[in-house]
């Protein structure tokens, strides 16, 4: 998720801003909630724009359908806002765009317009698939990050999907979401950064799983350069590959 989020361009700092040692990160003896804000801090806050692409691809490798993508983010404005854009396979027309914005003390809002006529919507479920893909708006907005009823999972401290030691949590959404009763989020414990989550069900069984598998230094950030996101047991997994950032 999302990952990714998933805002899915989560700037790492760098590794000499952060605990550079395992005893160094043990020291801070965070709460959950302050290590959730530690993260969330991460996210830049000039604009950027990013060009990319989610691909869908069968577990075997097959792809079902390719996904590009531009993102505006200005998380630093008052509010914070950010405007996506899903194009055709060519990459040049328009299919559907979605401007999110994040009222102080308030979940992220989306319009969503839709064709080349850009109609206005009804506004999609935050645990919605886009346009078949296995990312969710929530990936998008990484509305989990703000969330306040956090703690330490059961397990509170553990490997994230590609071996990092992360700081395990569980955050609770401030209002019902249909399909989702919290986040599971793997923080990493040196850098203090998103590196996995999972969709929890009404019943607290993972139904989705995102993570990040590679990152790119640009600008002395380090960048998420792509991600996987999984809907388990559905056969597929998404993966969403960033190609261009820049400042627009």
């Amino acid at each position: 998720m999302i990952g990714l989020g998933l805002p899915l361009q989560v700037a790492l700092s760098a590794v000499g801003e952060r605990p550079a040692t395992e005893q160094a990160a043990a020291e801070e003896k965070l709460t959950a909630a302050e290590t959730l804000n530690a993260c969330t801090r991460l996210i830049p806050t000039e604009p950027l724009l990013l060009k990319g692409t989610l691909t869908v691809r069968k577990l075997r490798g097959i792809v079902l359908m390719e996904q590009p993508f531009k993102l505006m983010m200005e998380w630093g404005a008052r509010p914070p806002a950010a405007e996506v854009l899903l194009l055709d396979p060519k990459g040049t027309g328009l299919v559907e765009r979605a401007v999110l914005t994040r009222p102080p003390g308030q979940p992220a809002r989306i319009q969503l317009y839709e064709g080349p006529e850009q109609k206005l919507v009804d506004s999609p479920s935050y645990a919605g698939r886009i346009r078949g893909t296995d990312m969710t708006w929530m990936d998008l907005t990484l509305d989990f990050l703000w969330w306040q009823d956090v703690r330490f999972d059961d397990q509170p401290r553990g490997d994230s999907h590609n071996g990092r030691d992360c700081d395990i949590l569980v955050a609770v959404p401030p209002g019902p979401i249909p399909g989702c009763s919290a986040v599971r989020i793997w923080v990493d414990r040196q850098l203090r950064c998103l590196m996995q989550v999972e969709q929890l069900d009404p019943q607290g069984n993972p139904v989705r799983k995102m993570w990040v598998q590679r990152v790119k230094k640009m600008d002395d950030r380090w960048m998420i350069r792509d991600m996987e996101i999984e809907t388990l047991n559905s056969g597929h997994r998404t993966k969403l590959f960033v190609d261009d950032v820049s400042k627009p």
